[in-house]
């Protein structure tokens, strides 16, 4: 089949949404999905998850950040104004940790940068792969129906016959009753009836 021409800026451009966070998208592949359709969700899976993590994890050190903060004014005041040296080392380890939090949110948000744009190219596989798949189903979908229509075909001509059977059949009760009730009569006829007539 012939590859589709999309990429992660046509899935910007249409604003096509997370296919696999779209009901409908859901709905039609949840048990049709392809193999190559499946590696590119678990990546896209991946990629979003990434995204989550990192989102949470900025949060955290944000909030970890203005507790140090303030622990750093409330320790450094205790050092100035009393002059007692027991401050000094939760001082240090509150200043490292303000250290590390500010080397560690810069990667945060480059990562956090790049990942739309991964994001959107793996949609964009992912659309390819679908696009594919939805053609496969589509051509599968109306092979199995031609051949329904096939049987259906067959099933009314066989239907057709036997109507047309059973109309005859029909007649040629109707012929013989008639034929046999004029020559010998209705009183004869009725006796006939409840004797030889099946029910």
């Amino acid at each position: 089949m012939k590859e589709p021409d999309i990429d992660g800026a046509t899935i910007r451009k249409n604003k096509i949404p997370i296919l696999i966070y779209t009901p409908e998208w859901i709905q039609l592949f949840s048990n049709f999905k392809s193999r190559s359709m499946q590696k590119s969700i678990a990546k896209l899976e991946e990629l979003l998850a990434k995204e989550k993590n990192l989102e949470q994890e900025l949060k955290e050190l944000e909030k970890r950040k203005k507790i140090s903060m303030n622990k750093i004014l409330h320790l450094s005041n205790e050092l100035n104004e009393n002059n007692n040296e027991a401050f000094l080392g939760p001082l240090k380890e509150s200043q490292k940790e303000i250290l590390h939090i500010n080397q560690r949110i810069p990667l945060i948000l480059e990562e956090l940068e790049a990942l739309p744009s991964a994001i959107d190219q793996e949609n964009a596989i992912l659309l390819k792969e679908t696009v594919k798949r939805t053609y496969e189903l589509i051509n599968e979908s109306k092979q199995e129906a031609d051949e329904m229509q096939q049987d259906i075909s067959r099933i009314r001509e066989a239907l057709m016959e036997l109507i047309q059977k059973k109309v005859d059949m029909d007649e040629r009760v109707n012929r013989l009753y008639s034929y046999l009730h004029g020559i010998v009569g209705v009183d004869e006829m009725d006796k006939l009836d409840e004797s030889l007539l099946k029910a």
